[in-house]
């Protein structure tokens, strides 16, 4: 639908921000720069205070945690730990920690930094669904630290991940700056380059000299925040940018055009619906549940992936794909899955006495690709009678109206999630300013829900069975689904395109630019 939005539009709107930004540019002594697409500016540069994806990806090649997620090949590897043992009953954990490690100020990594790392991430609500288990890090010794648990926690190998150390000097000596400013913090194989730092708009990393496994053979990389998925495919396909995750809208065009190697594969990123039950100007009306249902039955999932996705999404009832993530519901496993019936929903809002339909209010949706979401489900739900207003605003403005329970209904969209613990920041009471749907709100509509949400989750985190953790996750991902809150609507596709002269490996959300390297 957007593809056939004016080239020369989208070319004026690219101008300004890709000039001396080309497919030849170096890094100031004749090396090429890798020029990636950020589709927003950065919330902070602080690891543990974000879950935004866009955040991630570019702290992926900056910081590091004790394991490290290959997404390429699946699993876990040791990244900054040599070896990690667990005591009888995975209450505790002793890691060994590598040796020779440099922080980009030049820093040795300790203990201590390990330690701090963790008490940094324990203190942000960001990081409450890998540290919530966690009781303290202790030290052993220069190079060995024992992780204590306050209960037996099966995705430990994600909070291991999660959690990146960084220099406990480095963020001490940048007080409430840190997070705000390029900082020297990290062990990765890129570093901050201060010289070109504009989180709004465009920022650079430097490869690491000292990188304890040996100096990246991609000198340097520069993001550039292109919000606009039109302009985005300009710029790729003016050489502007060197890899790129393209909407699928566009992606049969691009595999035409030869001038890309073209990588398609399976993703965990689902776009999902939501409904405020606790909105302040129509929260009566939405948390009545027929009104709610009636809105499941206008959703056509296979007219949103022919219209927004060319057919090459999945639709799905499902959060996190299960073939992606431990312990997550297969789909045969939902219950009560509420098809597409356009004279079911118009039916229901008769029975609730609004025969000729009803205003459900705001629809907040971020501008591009999820715009493009919204565009279609507010086509279908006011075909059943359920009329909203398209709110369209930047990325991080509707993501931050979103978590504050600041809209009607809404587009959303979560993916990076391989364990479904991962789903306590969509469900738990603690998520506050996570969740993108309140369950243990001042109505009180889900309140005893929400108290069993907390139990589910600490019952099926607590066991290494995994056929115990399916039957948990399975009976609450049932119970949530049943509320008719946020649902999810298409698994997409990751489809990546990128430059004939690069050797990149592609993967779904995290790229690591050190596994990659020039062809000449």
């Amino acid at each position: 639908m957007k593809k056939y939005i004016s080239l020369f539009l989208a070319a004026l709107m690219l101008l300004s921000l890709l000039a001396g930004c080309g497919k030849k540019s170096d890094g100031g002594d004749g090396t090429r720069t890798l020029v990636l697409r950020n589709t927003a500016g950065l919330s902070t540069n602080d690891p543990h205070a974000t879950t935004n994806t866009h955040d991630y990806t570019v702290f992926e090649n900056i910081y590091e945690g004790l394991y490290d997620l290959n997404e390429a090949t699946g699993g876990y590897d040791l990244r900054l730990a040599e070896k990690v043992e667990a005591n009888d009953d995975a209450t505790e954990y002793t890691v060994t920690l590598k040796q020779g490690v440099k922080f980009h100020n030049g820093e040795t990594m300790t203990a201590d930094d390990v330690v701090f790392s963790y008490a940094h991430a324990q203190k942000d609500a960001h990081m409450g669904s890998y540290c919530r288990p966690l009781d303290h890090v202790e030290k052993v010794d220069d190079y060995t630290v024992k992780i204590v648990m306050n209960q037996p926690f099966s995705p430990i190998g994600h909070m291991l991940h999660k959690v990146k150390i960084m220099s406990k000097k480095g963020v001490e000596e940048l007080g409430n700056d840190f997070g705000k400013v390029p900082n020297k913090v990290g062990t990765g194989p890129y570093m901050w380059d201060e010289n070109n730092y504009n989180p709004l708009s465009s920022w650079s990393a430097v490869a690491f000299e000292d990188y304890y496994r040996g100096k990246a053979k991609i000198e340097k990389i520069t993001w550039n925040v292109i919000a606009d998925d039109t302009s985005a495919i300009t710029a790729l396909q003016n050489g502007e940018l060197d890899y790129m995750v393209v909407p699928i809208s566009y992606w049969e065009d691009i595999k035409a055009s030869n001038k890309f190697n073209c990588v398609e594969k399976e993703s965990n990123e689902v776009m999902l619906f939501c409904i405020n039950v606790e909105s302040k100007t129509h929260g009566e009306l939405l948390r009545n549940d027929n009104i709610r249902l009636a809105m499941m039955y206008a959703l056509d999932r296979d007219g949103i992936n022919k219209l927004v996705c060319d057919g090459y999404g999945t639709p799905t009832y499902m959060y996190i794909n299960p073939n992606y993530a431990a312990a997550a519901p297969a789909a045969d496993s939902l219950k009560n899955p509420i098809p597409y019936n356009l004279q079911k929903a118009k039916e229901l809002l008769a029975q609730e006495g609004y025969p000729d339909g009803i205003d459900i209010g705001e629809f907040n949706v971020a501008a591009g690709r999820n715009e493009n979401f919204g565009v279609a489900v507010q086509a279908q739900l006011e075909a059943a009678g359920i009329k909203s207003t398209l709110v369209v605003s930047d990325y991080n403005v509707a993501g931050d109206r979103n978590v504050a329970q600041e809209y009607d209904i809404c587009i959303a969209y979560d993916c990076g999630n391989y364990d479904f613990n991962n789903f306590e920041q969509q469900s738990s009471s603690a998520a506050i300013g996570l969740t993108n749907v309140l369950f243990n709100g001042p109505s009180g509509k889900f309140n005893d829900l929400s108290a069993k949400f907390d139990e589910w989750l600490k019952e099926g985190s607590s066991t290494a069975d995994e056929a115990k953790r399916l039957e948990i996750y399975t009976e609450m991902y049932n119970a949530y689904y049943d509320t008719h809150t946020q649902v999810p609507l298409i698994n997409l596709p990751s489809c990546v395109a990128y430059s004939k002269d690069l050797n990149a490996i592609a993967v779904p959300t995290d790229y690591r630019v050190y596994d990659w390297s020039w062809n000449s």
